[in-house]
């Protein structure tokens, strides 16, 4: 019983939204009404307010946060990211307990914005606000960072930021690159019983690492996730020397024993682990892409390759 009244709450505050939301972006007793604008996502054109102030994001969150735009609802797994921790005080987590108490969830803060990952939610969130649809992994990082501004208006921020960024990975990209010289650069993964391996196109610095400072990997991984679309390939222990370069970068899922890797014969037989150039970190904040996240892996990068200067 107390499911089908939770169910029914969750239905009627959807249909209050639907109907409030109409109410704003129309005028119909010639009132004030929200400037709209329309823009183009990966769903068709949708009209959403010119200025934005009650924004939900199921996923990207470090883009809104980077132009100081604060959602009030976003994703409990992107605010567990440590290089947000000082920015996402106030926020509050969305509620993935069921797709039902999401939605009451939603309805109940009265955005006027959600922004969204999951495609099959895109029809549900509509009804409560304007939704933008951003498709995962279609677009550059940079490009991802600039539409995201634009949705809210702070073009200008986000182009101030790139520049930045930009600006300290180019100052030193020659440094890095004598540094490693014809040295290799791999990222590796330890999941439960499973090794992972990643190019450019699946977070964990890898964009900042071949394509910014055009670093290489080993060519197992070079080939396919580096210079072709390959996001990520799930390896063997007994493969891992092929994807292994002559430095390492691995991080652990949460909650994972590494020591099947970490303590084996063939990890600790490695060049890389040899001669100390690894470099762990934490997965649960390099899992994510967003313009903080780059800036803090890009300082990580720079402290640990300098290690190696003259060497």
């Amino acid at each position: 019983m107390h499911i089908h009244i939770r169910k029914l709450l969750a239905i009627l505050a959807v249909f209050s939204m639907t109907l409030g939301f109409a109410a704003c972006s129309a005028s119909p007793d010639g009132g004030e009404s929200t400037k709209m604008k329309t823009v183009q996502t990966d769903k068709g054109e949708v009209e959403i307010p010119e200025h934005p102030t009650r924004i939900i994001s199921d996923y990207y969150l470090g883009e809104f946060l980077a132009v100081d735009v604060k959602p009030v609802i976003a994703s409990p797994y992107a605010l567990n990211n440590p290089y947000l921790k000082d920015y996402v005080e106030g926020i509050e987590p969305m509620n993935i307990t069921s797709s039902e108490s999401t939605l009451e969830q939603f309805a109940e803060a009265k955005p006027d914005l959600i922004v969204t990952i999951t495609e099959a939610d895109y029809e549900k969130y509509s009804k409560i606000a304007p939704t933008v649809y951003i498709q995962d992994g279609k677009r550059p990082d940079e490009e991802t960072f600039r539409y995201i501004a634009s949705l809210v208006g702070k073009e200008q921020a986000a182009d101030d930021y790139i520049a930045k960024f930009n600006d300290k990975i180019e100052s030193r990209k020659q440094e890095i690159q004598d540094i490693v010289g014809d040295q290799t650069v791999s990222i590796l993964e330890v999941w439960p019983q499973e090794i992972y391996t990643m190019g450019s196109h699946f977070a964990r610095g890898g964009s900042i690492l071949y394509d910014m400072w055009g670093l290489k990997a080993p060519e197992a991984i070079q080939k396919d996730m580096v210079d072709g679309d390959e996001q990520y390939k799930v390896i063997s222990l007994e493969a891992m020397p092929e994807y292994a370069g002559d430095f390492i970068l691995y991080g652990v899922l949460d909650g994972t024993d590494p020591a099947f890797v970490t303590s084996s014969n063939l990890w600790n037989a490695l060049p890389a682990v040899k001669n100390g150039k690894t470099l762990p970190y934490e997965q649960v904040s390099w899992m994510h892409r967003d313009p903080i996240t780059l800036n803090a892996q890009a300082d990580a990068f720079i402290a640990f390759f300098e290690q190696f200067k003259g060497k």
